[in-house]
């Protein structure tokens, strides 16, 4: 009995964290991106991109040296007091040192997906497999409202308060995060559990590698994963250039983000909670691969064809709702088979790595058609990002073709 209830308020906290963590970051996101086009603009986008690559390897590498020698408290406060000094520190000094908006812009980035894998390393190590198939949608769902309710903090606040000042919400947040987070580990069966030691640093990197290199399903992974965040990273491009001509108050950017970013949310909410479930039992995991990226690609067309405001936003809403609900979770799925070794080794090194590089290639993608064009950047970028979705599109056929994925899916085809 005492088992239960510990096994209940672990799940409990572990959503919670969830919860609040995903709440910080729908703040800091519309601020950091706004303050980012005032200081530097759009153009710049494709080097902060590029700068991200070396700060989060450079991050997620002390990460895993220490992490093994500190234990998850010590790592988890050292994180804390890093986030909340310096998103405090930015809404100090961001008015006297305009170069803090650049870091503020990368380094969001990189510590959620720090804080994040401390929250779910706990969760994939207390929950088991068949636990995981109906909580993971929850842990997904939980988040999703806590993202939609922080998305109302700069939606409604930014132009009364100043978008900087919203970087001290960061401090009440991570306190309440810190209660739950110690309330998690103690209720937490291995907590000082750590897969993977043995292998740190590059020895690791050339690890995961080869297991992807020996794997079609691991490979379909990576390349899906790949196209996803080229594309992704580009309509963002695209959605901040018009975003910067037509928002030229900094504030009212803020405003207009956070409100963009609320809609988003809840379409992905629901689709975490609801439409996920339905759509993978009635079209199926391998459908689903062909058909988001046959979707995504007709509203890339209207774009194409009809290059306004309303539409770039529109596709942009639609495929971050796909991006982090269905895509993600028909992804996750296909891990499920798969041995330890490459649950974490290929798959650290594809969320790590294989991230980052997409978003390296798109940027240099932007900055040679900047090189090349003085016009007409847009359109060509659209023309770009059609392209890609054809390539996706016929990759993804072939490859569920000739891979057997029916025993990752159960009963779903």
């Amino acid at each position: 009995m005492l088992r239960k209830a510990k096994e209940h308020l672990f799940i409990l906290t572990a959503m919670l964290c969830s919860f609040f963590i995903s709440m910080d970051y729908a703040i800091v996101r519309p601020v950091s991106n706004a303050l980012f086009i005032t200081d530097y603009g759009v153009h710049f986008f494709p080097y902060a991109w590029l700068f991200s690559i070396p700060l989060h390897l450079l991050l997620v590498g002390l990460y895993n040296k220490y992490l093994p020698k500190l234990g998850c408290l010590k790592t988890y406060l050292s994180l804390t007091i890093a986030v909340i000094c310096i998103n405090c520190i930015c809404a100090i000094w961001m008015h006297k040192v305009p170069c803090l908006s650049f870091f503020l812009y990368i380094w969001k980035d990189a510590y959620i997906m720090l804080i994040f894998q401390q929250v779910w390393s706990l969760i994939h190590v207390n929950v088991s497999i068949e636990r995981a198939k109906y909580l993971y949608g929850f842990f997904f769902g939980i988040g999703g409202i806590g993202f939609l309710l922080g998305s109302l903090f700069p939606s409604f606040l930014a132009v009364k308060i100043g978008s900087e000042s919203l970087l001290y919400i960061t401090l009440p947040l991570y306190l309440i995060l810190s209660f739950l987070y110690v309330m998690m580990l103690k209720q937490s069966r291995q907590a000082e559990f750590f897969p993977l030691e043995k292998k740190q640093g590059l020895e690791t990197v050339l690890h995961g590698l080869k297991l992807i290199k020996d794997s079609r399903v691991l490979i379909f992974i990576s390349l899906a994963v790949i196209f996803m965040q080229l594309i992704s990273t580009l309509v963002d491009y695209q959605f901040n250039t018009f975003l910067e001509g037509l928002v030229t108050e900094k504030d009212l950017r803020t405003q207009y983000s956070g409100r963009i970013q609320t809609m988003g949310q809840a379409l992905t909410t629901t689709m975490q909670f609801l439409g996920t479930y339905f759509l993978v039992r009635f079209f199926g995991v391998k459908r689903l691969h062909v058909g988001i990226p046959m979707l995504l690609c007709l509203m890339s067309v209207f774009c194409f064809l009809f290059p306004a405001f309303g539409m770039i936003t529109l596709t942009f809403v639609i495929l971050k709702t796909f991006d982090f609900s269905l895509f993600s979770i028909i992804k996750e799925m296909l891990y499920i088979p798969l041995s330890s070794d490459e649950k974490f080794r290929a798959k650290a090194f594809i969320d790590v790595f294989l991230y980052r590089f997409a978003k390296a290639f798109a940027s240099l993608i932007i900055l040679s058609l900047q090189a090349i064009l003085s016009t007409s950047l847009l359109p060509v970028l659209n023309a770009v990002i059609v392209f890609i979705f054809t390539i996706w599109i016929a990759v993804a056929m072939y490859q569920l073709k000739e891979t057997d994925f029916s025993y990752s899916m159960g009963n779903v085809k």
